[in-house]
């Protein structure tokens, strides 16, 4: 009897201490149903893998053929996370220009600023003017060239995307023609012409308003002029190669001065006999040859 009744207080404490806890500690209830649930949550992820696993055991699957896994790419999702990543790259390649045209007013400045009283000499002048000068074109072509390795990362993201929704988006190609104008000006101003002529002629296909762009057309006639007379002292280029870049280039000029003063312009015309001249000066030299 002793037992049992010194049991039953010990049962009654129990219950006595576990209500306290509850009521102190309201959260302790809640937390301890939150663990049994991710329990059973994790229980029930366990069973599914294992049922997978006793099937095709797919966690190691590498497709050999990768055409339907290829099929994700189409994914809205996947092409604004490329057209974001593009963003980036873009942005990182406009603040290296904003920085470098900063860090040359800030030279230009500083040089103004000094009183040089040492130059006895006019030649001391020019070559002070002369060092300022490799300074500041140092800084312009090592940021440029910084500055294209992000664009073309750029570039490459852009190309990635395939989703129709996302390209259909007038904000697509109005980034992508932003994109193009920075890469292209800016790989021009280092005289690296010929990758600039892919993207000029991507560049003009992709909105009315770029087919009709004046620049577009002034760039692309001195890129195809640049490399039309690179083959012509290149050894092995054949004359059609060279013709295909000289029409181009007479077809580029006409179409920008077209489309600045008109296709009833003296200067249109004006051009337009430079260029007829220029064609047949070829034609007699192929004839010759």
């Amino acid at each position: 009897m002793k037992s049992a009744k010194y049991t039953s207080t010990a049962v009654v404490l129990f219950l006595s201490a576990a209500i306290l806890l509850m009521m102190h500690f309201p959260g302790y209830s809640q937390q301890a149903g939150q663990e049994a649930a991710v329990k059973k949550e994790s229980a029930e992820d366990k069973d599914k893998i294992q049922e997978e696993d006793m099937g095709w055991r797919i966690r190691d699957f590498k497709p050999y053929i990768l055409a339907i896994k290829e099929l994700e790419k189409l994914n809205k999702e996947y092409s604004e996370n490329l057209l974001k990543l593009a963003i980036d790259e873009y942005s990182t390649g406009l603040d290296i220009l904003e920085d470098m045209e900063n860090e040359i007013v800030k030279i230009r400045e500083s040089h103004k600023k000094q009183r040089n009283l040492n130059e006895r000499w006019y030649w001391q002048e020019i070559d002070r003017k002369n060092q300022q000068s490799r300074q500041i074109a140092y800084k312009k072509v090592e940021a440029k060239v910084k500055a294209i390795t992000y664009l073309t990362k750029a570039i490459n993201y852009m190309d990635e995307v395939q989703s129709p929704e996302v390209r259909q988006d007038p904000k697509y190609s109005n980034f992508m023609s932003r994109l193009f104008q920075v890469y292209v000006s800016t790989q021009y101003d280092i005289q690296n012409f010929k990758p600039c002529i892919p993207i000029l002629e991507r560049y003009i296909t992709l909105s009315e308003k770029n087919k009709n762009d004046i620049w577009a057309y002034i760039y692309l006639s001195s890129c195809y002029g640049y490399m039309e007379k690179i083959l012509q002292k290149y050894r092995h280029a054949t004359e059609d190669e060279i013709l295909q870049f000289k029409n181009k280039k007479n077809r580029s000029m006409l179409q920008a001065t077209e489309l600045k003063y008109g296709i009833d312009s003296p200067h249109f015309k004006h051009l337009q006999e430079v260029v007829e001249q220029d064609e047949k000066k070829s034609e007699r030299i192929n004839d010759f040859n």
